[in-house]
């Protein structure tokens, strides 16, 4: 889903928040996965003359026709893409944050392989466009969220 969104100059929200309406500085959507909860992320950045309010309703459009209308089989197939080339830029890097080390340890607490790597990229590349449709239905219903606005300090 949110590569869909906002992954690349093409994903949906970027696309017609930054380039087409040009209301956003910036948007990007990203899910986290942790033992005991998942969290799903848009951040968005309305540029000078833009409200939060204006990039709400772009977002919620987006969001409520994904889940409507399943993406196209190009759109998916450029999330795989930029998932696989994701995975071997991380198993091209030996140390720091996010490298090899990082990649085979996750596997294995997770999964109790550190070669679960096969099995990771079989689920992706497993979804149907109607798959990520029932799972922006189901996890990002317009009810069950939290918003929070940051907005910088008036100067005085």
């Amino acid at each position: 889903m949110s590569s869909v969104l906002s992954s690349g100059k093409n994903s949906r929200l970027y696309k017609r928040l930054v380039y087409d309406m040009q209301i956003a500085q910036s948007v990007q959507a990203f899910q986290g996965s942790m033992a005991l909860q998942s969290t799903f992320v848009i951040e968005a950045t309305p540029r000078p003359g833009h409200t939060v309010e204006e990039l709400q309703k772009v977002i919620d459009e987006e969001i409520a026709k994904l889940q409507q209308e399943p993406p196209s089989m190009r759109e998916v197939q450029r999330a795989l893409n930029q998932y696989e080339a994701s995975f071997y830029d991380r198993m091209e890097r030996v140390g720091g944050f996010g490298g090899k080390a990082d990649q085979l340890n996750a596997y294995y607490t997770n999964t109790g392989n550190p070669d679960w790597f096969n099995e990771d990229l079989g689920r992706y590349r497993s979804l149907s466009p109607s798959d990520i449709s029932a799972a922006a239905a189901e996890f990002l219903p317009a009810n069950r969220r939290v918003e929070l606005t940051v907005m910088p300090e008036k100067r005085q």
